[in-house]
């Protein structure tokens, strides 16, 4: 694998950091949101108990964290993600950086004459003459970032500093400075070259930020041009993308830039499909249909009720005998698509043997996102499970529309049960249990894992699968899949990985293996790195 393409997917991954944070407070949000709701209320009194709605406000203050903080978040999680040594020196430097670059944006800011009182929208419009919109877009260019005053470059600031960081701490890690400054040098020496790097980039920022905000309005306008059609090529190429694991930087860029949306709620100016939903929903304010097209409310038809009829389709196509063996591999797939959205764990078993299903697939994930958006459903969040269904719809009020996949919800199971069904008949595509050599090797599997029922024989399993310890380079691992770099791709054995149970293995190239796990992924990681630390410190004490 290239540099490029693999510091690509250690970028997209490291975005993962604060969206789960993000969305794992989301729901506490929605929950806490909802228990407050005056409609929510009237229909169940006991709520309105002082107390307990002061407990509620009280989690609504910290669900907010992440949302209040979100670039910071971003510029310490990218060098968490990306660097492979020293990972807490690169942290470190990231925010160091990032704090650097505001006093840097803000000082030139302040000599340029902009200050929160001369880009007021009241001010721009009394002073210069502007419109109303005119002066919103305006004041939409600043806010205040840690209590400093500087252009509004959000997430896309965050992130800036955050890749900066990993640059800073792999030119800088290892200086020498002169003999009087060696207290210096080294790792102390990174956190001072990111603060006078990021203040300089800080100020070039100040010149160069008004362009690029322009050019991503624009662009977000040319989408908004393309109304409803523009919906379904957001999810389809969310979705036909997804293996590259460049899906989540699709996603960002909707999420916290004007290409998800820009508006004015009450004076203050939100940009980003997500951030504008969070902020209505933190302020119980009716949710914009227009930010919420691009969010969760995009997936539960696709997740909820499609990959479960993929499921369904596949289970009648299997040889009779392999069918209640298929039922039990999917399973926990099943549960992790419905209630978390996460659809790998399905999705990987039919994607690398079927074009035409992936590509069917992708039409109906961005027919998923039209339906909702054609029939004015207002659901926000990112995951798209039955919880976002559940919490950020049904408990939100009617207004949502949430009981629209009441209906559409069966219909699209039964669509894509019969496309599947046909395509897989049609065209013989060789779906799991469709094989007599499917699942055969079941009970020797079982077996060899449950020996001693211990985390240690399965890692063992991984590590000599992937050729031994020495022959891997690093391991890593994304929402679903373990990612293995290795020096030599022909002493790996998918054989004895098979032996974990593992939902698919892929092989990106002669030196990549992914090994997919779905939501056991966090586990095998952790047993993997325990595992190799404690080979390695066995060989060191011998």
């Amino acid at each position: 694998m290239s540099n490029f393409k693999k510091n690509f997917q250690s970028f997209g991954k490291s975005l993962l950091f604060p969206i789960s944070l993000l969305s794992f407070m989301a729901i506490f949000l929605g929950l806490a949101s909802a228990l407050q709701n005056p409609t929510i209320i009237e229909n169940l009194p006991f709520l309105a108990n002082e107390t307990l709605q002061q407990i509620f406000g009280l989690i609504r203050k910290l669900a907010g964290l992440p949302f209040t903080y979100l670039p910071l978040l971003f510029a310490l999680s990218i060098p968490l993600g990306m660097v492979k040594r020293d990972k807490e020196v690169a942290v470190y430097s990231g925010a160091v950086g990032y704090i650097a670059m505001l006093i840097g944006m803000s000082y030139i800011l302040e000599v340029q004459g902009f200050t929160p009182d001369t880009t007021s929208i009241v001010y721009l419009m009394e002073t210069q003459g502007l419109s109303e919109v005119a002066a919103t877009l305006q004041n939409a260019l600043f806010t205040n970032t840690l209590g400093i005053f500087v252009y509004n470059t959000n997430v896309i600031g965050g992130i800036i500093a955050g890749l900066m960081g990993v640059y800073i701490h792999n030119k800088f890690r290892e200086t020498e400075l002169h003999q009087s400054l060696t207290f210096y040098s080294g790792k102390r020496f990174v956190p001072i070259a990111a603060a006078l790097v990021m203040a300089f980039v800080g100020i070039l920022l100040a010149f160069i930020w008004p362009l690029i905000n322009q050019v991503i309005v624009s662009i977000g306008g040319l989408i908004s041009e393309t109304g409803l059609f523009g919906t379904f090529l957001y999810g389809f190429t969310e979705k036909i993308i997804n293996p590259t694991g460049l899906h989540h930087i699709l996603n960002q860029t909707f999420r916290f830039t004007a290409l998800g949306g820009v508006e004015n709620i009450n004076g203050e100016t939100l940009v980003g499909a997500l951030q504008i939903y969070l902020h209505q929903l933190e302020n119980n304010l009716p949710f914009s249909g227009e930010a919420t097209r691009y969010l969760a409310q995009g997936k539960i038809l696709h997740m909820v009720f499609g990959m479960p009829a993929v499921v369904f389709a596949m289970y009648r196509a299997a040889l009779p005998e392999k069918r209640d063996k298929l039922l039990k591999f999917f399973i926990p797939g099943l549960t992790a698509v419905i209630l978390t959205g996460i659809t790998e764990p399905i999705e990987f078993t039919f994607i690398f043997i079927s074009p035409i299903l992936w590509v069917v697939n992708a039409i109906f994930a961005g027919l998923a996102f039209l339906i909702p958006a054609m029939l004015g459903v207002a659901i926000g969040n990112i995951q798209g499970g039955i919880i976002d269904w559940i919490v950020f719809g049904a408990l939100q009020g009617m207004d949502t529309r949430w009981y629209i996949y009441l209906i559409a919800g069966p219909i699209f199971f039964v669509l894509y049960y019969f496309s599947y069904s046909f395509i897989i008949k049609k065209f013989n595509v060789m779906t799991l249990g469709r094989r007599e050599t499917d699942f055969e090797d079941t009970e020797e599997k079982e077996t060899t894992v449950k020996v001693g029922n211990e985390d240690r024989i399965i890692a063992e399993s991984i590590v000599n699968g992937l050729g031994g310890m020495n022959n891997i380079v690093d391991v890593d691992n994304c929402i679903s899949r373990l990612r293995v770099e290795v020096k030599d791709g022909k002493l790996v054995n998918e054989d004895i990985i098979q032996k974990t149970k593992p939902n698919g293995i892929i092989r990106p190239d002669e030196n990549t293996v992914h090994v997919v796990y779905g939501g056991r992924v966090t586990k095998m990681r952790n047993i993997v790195d325990n595992y190799m630390y404690e080979t390695q410190e066995s060989a060191v004490a011998k």
